[in-house]
């Protein structure tokens, strides 16, 4: 059996990489076609559909790509409840509504209860209105730098 010559091999290999990459190339092409048509075909038969004017239900429970609650809108043992998480699962914002009222809570993950932020348009928090660490009430505010004007208590 007769051996290639080294530059037939090399002209070979070239070769078989140009129609691999030819390949490769319809494949994406045939596949994306198949998508757009998939997709235009389920848009269609979707919006043949009506809409519901009102959706019901007792727990909405929005998850991230880990399955973890970020957002829960329920009325599961209280009369309302909208609360928002971090990612590490931490209750940052809350509306509760109950025979008593409501109550509103912000929190910025300090180990203090933060009633409300508010921010100037450069992002610094300009004003704080919180629970101290020692349980007392407390009000900050800041210089458009972030350092304190004035503290209450």
């Amino acid at each position: 059996m007769p051996t290639a010559a080294p530059h037939d091999l090399t002209t070979l290999a070239r070769r078989l990489d140009q129609v691999e990459r030819r390949v490769a190339r319809w494949r994406a092409l045939a596949a994306a076609a198949l998508v757009a048509g998939a997709a235009a075909l389920s848009g269609a038969a979707f919006a043949d559909r009506p809409q519901p004017a009102e959706i019901e239900v007792r727990r909405l429970a929005i998850v991230d790509e880990r399955g973890a609650t970020r957002i829960l809108l329920t009325t599961e043992g209280q009369d309302g409840f909208i609360g928002l998480t971090d990612a590490r699962g931490e209750t940052r914002a809350m509306i509760q509504a109950h025979p008593g009222g409501a109550r509103i809570v912000l929190g910025d993950g300090r180990p203090r209860a933060v009633l409300a932020t508010m921010s100037g348009p450069d992002g610094v928090a300009r004003a704080v209105v919180g629970v101290g660490a020692a349980g007392r009430e407390t009000l900050l505010l800041t210089r458009p730098d972030g350092s304190p004007s004035a503290v209450l208590p």
